[in-house]
């Protein structure tokens, strides 16, 4: 179970990381582009990187800069190729269609790696093994004390459009009544404002949107089910998928994948060895 005195810690850690970030977005940075035309991919172009929009820690606007867990890791995957950067945001809804359709190479925005989407995408290897988590609001805390008493809540579910949370809850909550967002940020502000009583979604979009905002928000710190992340290329893209994969193995061995987590997961260690429900 993610309690305890040690994870509290590590969420508070998180808070400091991630409370001063500015959710709003500003306008476009250098290497940020717009989801318009975009040109053939070429092996030493650009690497043209989907990040979703308005995702914290994986990618979000601070200031006039997008930032976030994937945007460090493209940038360090892009260097590693010898490549420049291109990062395009889309709204999760959009973000696979974008890559089936050429307009980018990868995708990098806390995916997790499932059957279902292996049929259609390739995936590297795992870079972290993550989950879910069920948030709620701060009053709310005596009210939903486990995971099962959220799920059987009559006040309405939230998920984010096309992932594994809105799966999760469709399969255990049959009942319920939910409402799909374009993303965790529009969740996120429907629970605030009340119109859904939990938000169900990656466990670190969860955690940094409660360290943001810890007086109304809270989340029940167990783990829904175990996801493994990875990044997405196009099936027939073997030779790129390969140079992704050989970059990984050097991330993990020379430090880069960890300071990287450590970054912006504080909690990533404890996140890995927490069994599900």
């Amino acid at each position: 179970m993610l309690a305890g005195r040690s994870f509290d810690v590590a969420l508070r850690s998180a808070a400091l990381a991630i409370a001063a970030v500015g959710l709003v977005a500003c306008a476009p940075q250098q290497g940020a582009v717009s989801p318009g035309a975009q040109a053939a991919p070429q092996s030493n172009g650009p690497l043209r990187v989907a990040v979703p929009r308005d995702s914290p820690p994986y990618a979000f606007w601070q200031q006039d800069r997008l930032v976030g867990m994937e945007v460090d890791f493209a940038r360090q995957l892009a260097a590693a190729l010898g490549r420049p950067l291109q990062l395009v945001e889309f709204d999760w809804a959009d973000i696979a269609g974008a890559l089936r359709g050429g307009q980018v190479d990868v995708i990098m925005g806390g995916m997790t790696i499932t059957p279902a989407r292996e049929v259609s995408m390739a995936f590297s290897e795992p870079y972290l093994r993550s989950g879910l988590l069920a948030m709620i609001r701060r009053e709310d805390v005596g009210r939903y004390r486990t995971t099962d008493s959220a799920l059987k809540t009559r006040g309405g579910i939230g998920v984010v459009g096309r992932t594994t949370g809105e799966a999760f809850v469709r399969e255990h909550a049959p009942g319920a009544d939910i409402t799909v967002y374009p993303t965790a940020l529009a969740a996120a502000i429907e629970l605030r404002q009340r119109r859904v009583d939990v938000v169900v979604h990656d466990a670190p979009v969860a955690i940094a949107f409660v360290s943001s905002d810890e007086a109304n928000l809270a989340p029940i710190l167990k783990l829904l089910n175990e996801e493994q992340l990875g990044w997405a290329m196009r099936r027939d893209d073997e030779g790129l998928r390969g140079d992704v994969n050989a970059a990984l193995a050097r991330f993990r061995t020379d430090g880069t994948r960890d300071a990287i987590l450590a970054r912006w997961l504080p909690y990533w260690q404890r996140l890995e060895k927490t069994p599900a429900k």
